[in-house]
């Protein structure tokens, strides 16, 4: 008797598992490999102007060109440090985001965000000559940061400096 029942609560606590293993989303992966052969460029697109000076939110828009033979993907958004000769701002990243494929000689797109600072307001600001990119997967590029002072986010409890997913 004994043993019927234990085998019972197991047959029982097996179709649990089942079912709580079925309910659970599976991540789909993206259908290509990560984008490696990639070049990067400011895009026209965006409120920020070379030199900066404004004491409001600018965005600079990033093209992302695939700049390989065979087609990539990229989920997410980048990594981007806003770096100068001082310490590097790093950029908060947006959740969510699409796979997105690129096709050879295609291009996607992300948007930094950044509080532009003319040094007038006692903040705390960087003036960055660089933004480093790193890309979902691990590619790593530099652009010459053209938009002026930035105020330090790093530490704010809700970012005005951040990065969203590529589109």
């Amino acid at each position: 008797m004994q043993r019927t029942r234990n085998i019972a609560l197991c047959v029982a606590a097996g179709a649990v598992l089942s079912s709580v293993s079925t309910a659970v989303p599976a991540v789909a992966a993206p259908s290509a490999p990560a984008c490696k052969n990639v070049s990067l460029s400011w895009a026209g697109s965006g409120t920020a102007k070379p030199g900066g000076g404004s004491d409001q939110q600018e965005t600079a828009g990033v093209q992302v060109k695939n700049s390989g033979d065979d087609t990539c993907s990229l989920l997410g958004a980048p990594s981007v440090m806003l770096t100068t000769n001082g310490a590097p701002e790093t950029l908060s990243q947006q959740p969510g985001g699409n796979s997105v494929n690129l096709a050879p000689g295609k291009t996607a797109k992300f948007t930094i965000t950044f509080l532009g600072d003319s040094g007038k307001n006692g903040n705390e600001i960087i003036r960055p000559d660089q933004a480093v990119v790193t890309l979902p997967g691990g590619t790593a590029k530099t652009l010459t940061w053209q938009w002026g002072s930035v105020t330090r986010q790093e530490a704010a409890s809700h970012p005005g400096n951040f990065v969203s997913p590529i589109t």
